[in-house]
C-alpha cells in the first residue's frame, strides 16, 4: 500500500528521533536549539519574504521593468509590471530586508523559526526571460543560504526556481538541499492553474520526492509558456476589490488542482503548502466535496487534505476565516503564517497582530495544532528537531 503523507510524516518523525535523517546538508545545517528565554509559542512562521542584497543588485542592472532604479532623492525604487495576478502599481521604494529587526520580532513574539522565501508575488517567473531567471534565482538562493548560516536555528528557506525549465529547476533544488541547507522550493500558484500545467512540473517534483521537499505555493503568475494560464484582465473600475477577487480565484484553482487531481499521487513524501487559505477554498469546500461522485472520487476531502493551507495576511485581518478553515478542512492541515516582510526593509511587526487575531479566533486545541504540532511534524520529517 502506498505511503500516505500523514503516515510518512509520522514515520519520518520516528526515524529522525532514531538518527535516520535526509541527505546531509553541507552549507547551512540548522541548529535545532531553541532561542534562549521562554519556550516558543509558535514553532514556525511558514510565510515570510525577504529581499536580498543580490536581488537589489541584479534588478538595478536592468534597464526596463522589472527593475530597480534611483529616484531623485537617491532612493532605490522598484518598478514592476502588471500580470494576470496583480497590478504593477506605482514604483515603490525598496531595500534589502532587515534581518536583525526580524529576529527581534521573532524573539518578542516567541516564534522560534521563520520560513524565508523570495517575494514570489512580484511575478519574476512571468516577466523575466529564462536566460535571466537561472543566474538571478541562483543569486537569490545563495543569499538565502547565507542568511541561514548567519542565524543558525532561526530560519528555514525555500529556493527560487523557474517553471519554464523544470530540468534546471530540479538541479537547483538538489543543490538547495545538498549544498545550501534549504528545505524545498517556492513556486508561483498559477503553475497549477490546470492539471495540464501542473504536469509540466513533473521533473521538478520527482526530485522533490527524492529529497522529501517542502513546496511553498504562493499567489503569482507563471510563465505564459505553460498551458492553461489565466488571461490578462486589467480591472478598469474598483480595481483594488477586483484584483482581490482575481487573486483568490487563482488561489482556489491551484488548491483544487493540487488537492483534488491525481498530480500529487507519485510524490507522497512531498509536502505542499498553499498560502492565504487557498483563497475562496474554505467557503467552497462543501460544494467541492459534493462534486466527488461526479468526478468518481470516493473521498474528496481526504484527497484535498493532502495539502496544507496557511493564512498569510488573513491571520491578522481575518481570524474568523482561519477558524472556518479549521472547522471545514481540519486544524491539523493548517500552518501558522503571517506574510511577514513583503516590504523588504520594513520594520513592521507582522507577528504580533497575527498571534492576537488567532488567539481570539481559534480554540486552544486548534492553536496547539497550528502553532506547534503541525510544524513539529513537518520539521521532524526533514530531520530537524
Amino acid at each position: 500500500m502506498a505511503t500516505t503523507r500523514r503516515r510518512f510524516i509520522k514515520l519520518a518523525g520516528i526515524a529522525a528521533a532514531a538518527g535516520t535523517l535526509l541527505p546531509k546538508r553541507t552549507f547551512a545545517e540548522p541548529d535545532s536549539s531553541p532561542p534562549s528565554g521562554p519556550d516558543p509559542l509558535v514553532l514556525v512562521d511558514w510565510h515570510s519574504h525577504v529581499i536580498t542584497p543580490g536581488e537589489i543588485s541584479y534588478l538595478s542592472g536592468r534597464t526596463k521593468a522589472p527593475r530597480i532604479y534611483k529616484d531623485d532623492q537617491g532612493r532605490s525604487v522598484l518598478e514592476n509590471l502588471t500580470t494576470v495576478s496583480a497590478a504593477g502599481g506605482r514604483p515603490s521604494v525598496t531595500s534589502a530586508s532587515d534581518i536583525e529587526i526580524r529576529v527581534k520580532h521573532l524573539d518578542k513574539n516567541r516564534v522560534q523559526r521563520q520560513l524565508l522565501s523570495y517575494t514570489v508575488a512580484l511575478g519574476y517567473d512571468a516577466t523575466l526571460p529564462i536566460e535571466e531567471l537561472r543566474p538571478f534565482y541562483r543569486t537569490l538562493n545563495d543569499d538565502m543560504a547565507a542568511t541561514l548560516m548567519k542565524y543558525p536555528g532561526r530560519f528555514l528557506g525555500v529556493a527560487a526556481v523557474p517553471t519554464t525549465d523544470p530540468a534546471w529547476a530540479a538541479e537547483e533544488l538538489a543543490r538547495a538541499h545538498q549544498d545550501l541547507g534549504l528545505i524545498g522550493v517556492a513556486l508561483p500558484l498559477n503553475a497549477f492553474a490546470t492539471v495540464e500545467s501542473a504536469r509540466t512540473q513533473a521533473r521538478l517534483f520527482e526530485t522533490a520526492q527524492k529529497f522529501g521537499s517542502h513546496i511553498f505555493v504562493h499567489r503569482a503568475p507563471a510563465s505564459t509558456q505553460l498551458p492553461g494560464q489565466p488571461p490578462l484582465i486589467v480591472p478598469t473600475d474598483l480595481g483594488a476589490v477586483r484584483w482581490s477577487v482575481i487573486s483568490n480565484t487563482h488561489l482556489v484553482n491551484g488548491a483544487i488542482t493540487l488537492g483534488l487531481s491525481d498530480f500529487l499521487d507519485p510524490y507522497p513524501d512531498v509536502t505542499v503548502q498553499v498560502i492565504m487559505l487557498g483563497g475562496f477554498f474554505p467557503y467552497l469546500i462543501d460544494s467541492i466535496i459534493a462534486s466527488g461522485p461526479r468526478l468518481n472520487i470516493k473521498d474528496p476531502l481526504a484527497r484535498l487534505r493532502r495539502i496544507y493551507l496557511e493564512p498569510g495576511p488573513y491571520s491578522s485581518s481575518n481570524g474568523e476565516w482561519v477558524a472556518l478553515a479549521a472547522q471545514k478542512f481540519g486544524a491539523d492541515r493548517i500552518l501558522f503564517g503571517t506574510d511577514y516582510g513583503v516590504g523588504g526593509g520594513t520594520s513592521q511587526d507582522r507577528l504580533a497582530p497575527s498571534v492576537a487575531s488567532l488567539n481570539k479566533a481559534l480554540t486552544p486545541s486548534q492553536r496547539q495544532l497550528i502553532y506547534v504540532d503541525n510544524s513539529r511534524a513537518l520539521l521532524k520529517a526533514r530531520g530537524i528537531t
